[in-house]
């Protein structure tokens, strides 16, 4: 009887899904710029390869260029798919990390000024307009 050589272990490939970048989810204001003009969008994730956005109006279609812009940030790319009020976005050149950590902070400041701002409004309502004091 023969024994049996010895097979070298070869690691199992990470399950990642469909994405190789992690996204984070951001939900702030941005634009695009295509070649009908400039909109605005709503961003709702970013990764160092690409993006969803959200966008009201005429979508672009698959295969279109554009310019995602938002906080100083432009990133060329080509829209992937498009689907109702949302599109992705594939980036030309990956994004350095420390960009989209970024945003992921500027996201985060946002979402908590938005926050106070509507708990602004919302006593002002309640309360109502100031009113001015009469001097006697």
């Amino acid at each position: 009887m023969s024994t049996p050589t010895p097979q070298p272990i070869v690691p199992m490939p990470r399950i990642t899904g469909r994405r190789a970048m992690p996204r984070v989810r951001l939900y702030v204001p941005a634009q695009v710029e295509l070649l009908q003009g400039t909109a605005n969008c709503l961003l709702d994730d970013l990764s160092q390869t690409g993006a969803r956005v959200t966008m009201a109006g005429r979508m672009p279609t698959p295969g279109a260029n554009l310019v995602l812009r938002i906080q100083g940030l432009d990133a060329f790319g080509t829209v992937v798919w498009s689907q109702s009020a949302r599109f992705g976005i594939q980036f030309e050149d990956v994004l350095p990390l420390h960009d989209v950590v970024n945003l992921r902070h500027f996201a985060d400041a946002y979402v908590d000024h938005e926050a106070d701002l509507a708990r602004s409004n919302a006593r002002q309502f309640v309360q109502g307009p100031p009113r001015l004091q009469r001097q006697t």
